[in-house]
């Protein structure tokens, strides 16, 4: 048997992971002294309603241990492991995940850096269940979501440039004078995972249009296999949003909260148009 692991920041709810049987390994999350596991100690609500309130939050990777528990529960059972990690480019969970399956000495466990984090790595993790499900080895999944990765894509947009800033995403200097002019980043991940800025846009909603038009662009040219819309605080605007995305796929859109330690970075009011494609963006 194959046991899909990953961990918290792939925005899969509490009952999903019960259902697809997926294993979470959480992300943490600290205000002041108190620190909290993600999800399983903190709540996106209770996380949210404080952050609204003022206040600021830091996050830490899981340590290696986190994943040994989880990876040696596993290979104790006779099963085999596919875990697939926030990006590398953003987090060291990746890293924590190989230091734990080193520790285990084992050739039974595949590790993906999904080069994402929220939709687009839940979906990789659900796609391992459905392969495994399906009869593949834990060889030939991972090779299928080494490829999956590379058509997946985020475009995101942020109200305020205060948590990217906190969150070391831009300088003092960049935050000052883009919230001055209303500089609204439009940002995603790369081909090697790093999120970085894709455009500059005057004005939310001139950065809200050109997030359609670059996903229409994108649909249009690779085809569209799954969608979902990220938000943090803002489900009513959210809504809104995913009817214009709807008018474009001609499909329903699932809004996909995004997690504490995720929003931390971005802030509450936070729209990110994430989806995996029919053909590769990278080679």
């Amino acid at each position: 048997m194959i046991k899909v692991v990953t961990d918290t920041t792939s925005a899969l709810t509490i009952e999903e992971y019960h259902k697809y049987g997926i294993s979470p390994v959480p992300l943490y999350i600290r205000e002041g002294d108190n620190m909290k596991k993600e999800m399983l100690e903190l709540s996106y609500g209770e996380f949210y309603s404080r952050q609204r309130a003022g206040a600021k939050f830091t996050t830490s990777q899981p340590d290696p241990n986190s994943f040994l528990e989880t990876f040696r529960s596993a290979i104790e059972s006779g099963d085999e492991v596919i875990c697939v990690t926030i990006s590398s480019g953003i987090s060291g969970t990746f890293n924590s995940a190989n230091l734990a399956k080193e520790m285990l000495n084992t050739d039974k466990i595949s590790i993906i850096d999904s080069y994402q984090s929220g939709f687009n790595q839940g979906a990789m993790a659900l796609k391992a269940v459905e392969l495994a499900a399906a009869g593949e080895s834990r060889e030939q999944i991972a090779a299928h979501l080494e490829e999956m990765r590379k058509r997946t894509r985020i475009y995101f947009v942020v109200e305020s440039l205060r948590y990217l800033y906190e969150g070391g995403r831009l300088n003092g200097a960049q935050a000052l004078i883009g919230s001055m002019i209303q500089i609204k980043p439009i940002v995603w991940f790369d081909n090697r995972g790093i999120m970085t800025t894709f455009e500059k846009v005057r004005t939310l909603k001139n950065a809200k249009n050109r997030v359609l038009e670059l996903f229409k662009k994108d649909i249009d040219a690779y085809g569209l296999e799954q969608v979902g819309l990220h938000y943090g605080d803002n489900k009513e605007e959210a809504e809104s949003y995913a009817k214009q995305l709807e008018e474009i796929t001609g499909r329903p859109v699932p809004l996909v909260q995004l997690s504490p330690v995720i929003g931390a970075h971005t802030g509450p009011d936070i729209l990110g148009v994430c989806f995996v494609a029919q053909k590769p963006f990278w080679d």
